[in-house]
């Protein structure tokens, strides 16, 4: 994934950056990478919980399965926590408990640190071959309100980083 390489390529050396949001909000921002998972790793885990994760989703877990990104170094308020094959099921299956409601085929791949916000895969549309497979799963608004953002993860991960972490999907 090029945007990856990238935005690591213009990180310091203490895996920060600073970025300008909106308003002209100049913070800087941290962000965690974890070891890459292997393609064995990737295909167990499809294989004992049955699923099918997206392919773009696929190549970042063998760059990073996982990482903190975007995080808000001075408050710790913000900040994107993409899933690693870890965290998918367990997070989902903790949102469920707490009265989320997800259906079965959705699986939760980001959440936000500071508003409970998250993004969920639909599984059915992937499998389906539908690009638009990704929920914008807003904590403000019951499931039935929630609604798909264009394009697969990798446009949503190129986005984001061009975005420097903001929510562009939700700029009207």
């Amino acid at each position: 994934m090029k945007a990856i390489t990238a935005l690591k390529s213009r990180l310091s050396q203490n895996n920060t950056l600073y970025i300008q949001n909106e308003g002209g909000h100049l913070s800087e921002a941290g962000f965690e990478w974890n070891e890459p998972a292997t393609i064995e790793e990737i295909y167990e885990f499809e294989g004992q919980n049955q699923i099918l994760l997206p392919e773009t989703y696929k190549e970042f877990l063998r760059i990073s399965n996982g990482a903190l990104i975007f995080k808000d170094i001075q408050y710790g308020q913000w900040g994107c926590k993409v899933l690693g094959l870890n965290d998918i099921l367990k997070v989902t299956s903790k949102k469920i408990k707490v009265g989320c409601q997800l259906k079965k085929y959705w699986t939760v791949f980001a959440t936000w640190l500071g508003d409970g916000d998250m993004l969920v895969f639909d599984l059915n549309k992937y499998k389906a071959g539908e690009k638009n497979y990704i929920i914008d799963a807003d904590q403000g608004y019951q499931t039935n309100k929630w609604v798909y953002i264009q394009g697969d993860f990798s446009k949503w991960i190129d986005r984001l980083i061009v975005a420097q972490g903001a929510k562009y999907w939700r700029w009207y």
